[in-house]
């Protein structure tokens, strides 16, 4: 499900973009929650996927999960934030792989 249909509009690649959208607060242990805007954007032109914003997640790090810079392959924490960003992640992909006049189809 990772993969990346073109830009519609000029048919750059896209890329997962991860971006703070909301401070929430802390819990009862003072750990920071905090709220992410996940969605795919073109390299080449800039346009934008729906944006899909997570709950308030603990300590969130998007950007050690496998579609961020600094994923390493052998590190739990990494796989612990990939698990975590998953679902967001599918959802903005497949919105930007949503295309006008595709009619959907029941598999």
């Amino acid at each position: 499900m990772d993969e990346l249909k073109p830009c519609p509009f000029c048919g750059g690649e896209g890329k997962v973009s991860f971006k703070d959208y909301r401070f929430i607060g802390y819990n009862g242990l003072g750990d920071k929650k905090v709220s992410y805007r996940v969605q795919v954007i073109c390299k080449k032109c800039r346009s934008r996927g729906k944006p899909i914003i997570t709950g308030g997640l603990i300590n969130p790090n998007p950007y050690i999960s496998v579609w961020g810079n600094n994923y390493n392959p052998v590190s739990e924490i990494c796989k612990k934030e990939t698990n975590l960003f998953r679902k967001f992640v599918e959802e903005a992909i497949e919105a930007w792989n949503r295309r006008a006049g595709e009619e959907e189809q029941d598999g």
